[in-house]
């Protein structure tokens, strides 16, 4: 069967990190690995144009996307504009949001939801489609029935990790030139573990994999980085440093084999602040830059996240990765009751812990988090405003006005990182050349996700409101798919199918 597996596009709403950061599309090379005798495309919507086209060229029997919060209702646009093209071709959406809220996606232009791992699920799904078997029969999906979702079997939500095929880059290698992360290009990414250890109550990570952990051996993450051509390798499990003996195993074998990589890696502080001889060894071993969560400047703050750290772990980590040469990409919460002190003791801490590379998010509630019931009726936007969901737009009620709050917001980023002199002036481990072409593009998105920023209170207007909750026209006279004959209806909290009224 011919398989298109398409990569949904930034919504127009959504703060672009797309102008700072575009890597490529590793969970749909994951489930392009588990298609083994078909012909796969993947199309990538955020740095390619012309889906009708790639439609009409390729002849898809099945089409499967995925995407994040933001992305739901390009998710919707992708598969009723397959509809238009051909009612008879099938519309799979998988991804963390299908994982996480699969409701999202009750759409008649969708005909299944596989809410976990897609490398496997998918292959049933297709060998259900070309035996021409009712997708009711495919254990872990959600279907969408009339106003309402169908659950399947259950299923766990990954297999051993060890067991998956490694992803099929090649697939999207004529577009390796447009895959970067800051100044790290080209840039290939690897994911080594699946879950988390901790249960921060703004992160869903955890709750995806009902609290379990999946993680790759050593060897099998070698033997991945032996086949990746790029110096620089960026692993995107949300916590990479946190087990010495797996990091001590891998270290060894990476010397023994002689893989020499640039790694940019996810870790905790406290982690690091506690084991300076593992950052120093992973130093040697090409690790040039770490993104944690330091998410606050206070620790009332970090005990209100259940972060189990503290401002002085965070402030000992930056220390520690300095001295050996490592960059800090840190990641920094807001609250919606800040005033302008709470502003000037956010920047004092970047400005006196040396932190050029900064992600600052108003604080935002998603849906799977422990804190989503807390805050859900207090939200200022819309729900199916998906596109403003992107933890750059602020979502619930601030004490300033909004758009001061913005502007406030706007001062620490240019303070931080559009100052030259400050970026001259910081050893920066990663950083090219202040007049070099990665340093002159970075620029220039950053200027972008300024200007962006700067109007982002006017979003929250009725009128950009409602574009932002657009998902695009019907599909005209689509009669949308009933496998199993099942009738329309919800899901009850049991799971079960029940008649809709």
């Amino acid at each position: 069967m011919r398989i298109l597996l398409v990569r949904p596009p930034v919504p127009r709403h959504t703060v672009g990190l797309k102008h700072i950061m575009v890597c490529e599309p590793l969970e749909l090379e994951y489930v392009a690995a588990g298609l083994e005798g078909h012909e796969i495309q993947i199309f990538d919507m955020i740095v390619e144009r012309g889906l009708r086209r790639r439609l009409r060229q390729f002849k898809p029997d099945v089409v499967g996307t995925s995407c994040y919060i933001t992305g739901v209702n390009e998710v919707k646009k992708v598969c009723r504009e397959v509809k238009r093209w051909d009612p008879s071709a099938w519309t799979v959406v998988g991804g963390v949001q299908a994982s996480l809220a699969p409701e999202d996606f009750c759409d008649d232009a969708v005909d299944c939801i596989v809410p976990g791992d897609g490398t496997t699920v998918m292959a049933d799904i297709v060998k259900a489609v070309e035996s021409g078997t009712s997708l009711e029969k495919v254990a872990g999906l959600v279907i969408p029935i009339g106003n309402g979702l169908h659950r399947t079997e259950g299923r766990r939500y990954m297999p051993p990790p060890d067991s998956l095929p490694f992803p099929r880059r090649d697939l999207v290698s004529h577009l390796r030139h447009r895959y970067y992360y800051l100044f790290h290009q080209p840039v290939t990414t690897m994911k080594t573990t699946w879950g988390c250890w901790y249960r921060c109550n703004f992160c869903f990570t955890w709750r995806i994999t009902d609290g379990a952990t999946y993680s790759r051996s050593p060897e099998s993450i070698a033997d991945e980085l032996e086949t990746i051509d790029s110096l620089d390798v960026y692993i995107v499990d949300d916590i990479f440093l946190i087990n010495r003996t797996r990091l001590a195993r891998l270290g060894q074998l990476l010397r023994e084999r002689g893989i020499r990589k640039k790694f940019l890696v996810y870790g905790r502080a406290d982690f690091i602040a506690e084991n300076e001889d593992v950052i120093a060894e992973w130093a040697e071993l090409g690790l040039s830059a770490v993104l944690i969560g330091l998410e606050a400047s206070t620790d009332p703050e970090l005990d209100s996240m259940n972060k189990e750290c503290t401002v002085d772990k965070n402030r000992l980590a930056i220390d520690v990765l300095r001295r050996h040469g490592v960059d800090t990409y840190g990641s920094l919460i807001t609250q919606p009751d800040y005033t302008e002190e709470e502003w000037d003791r956010l920047w004092r801490f970047i400005d006196e812990n040396g932190l050029y590379y900064l992600n600052i998010s108003p604080h935002t509630p998603l849906p799977g988090t422990v804190i989503w019931d807390e805050y859900k009726d207090r939200l200022t936007v819309p729900r199916t405003a998906h596109g403003l969901f992107d933890l750059s737009h602020c979502l619930l009620p601030t004490r300033m006005p909004l758009r001061e709050y913005y502007r406030s917001l706007l001062r620490v980023y240019s303070r931080a990182c559009l100052n030259i002199r400050r970026a001259r002036r910081l050893t920066l481990r990663t950083r090219p050349p202040i007049y070099s072409p990665k340093y002159l593009r970075l620029w220039w998105g950053a200027i972008k996700i300024w200007m962006q920023l700067r109007t982002a209170h006017r979003h929250h207007t009725p009128r950009e409101l409602a574009k932002a909750e657009d998902v695009g026209p019907v599909v005209p006279g689509y009669v949308p798919r009933r496998p199993g004959g099942l009738p329309g209806g919800t899901v009850t909290p049991s799971g079960t199918l029940e008649s809709a009224r």
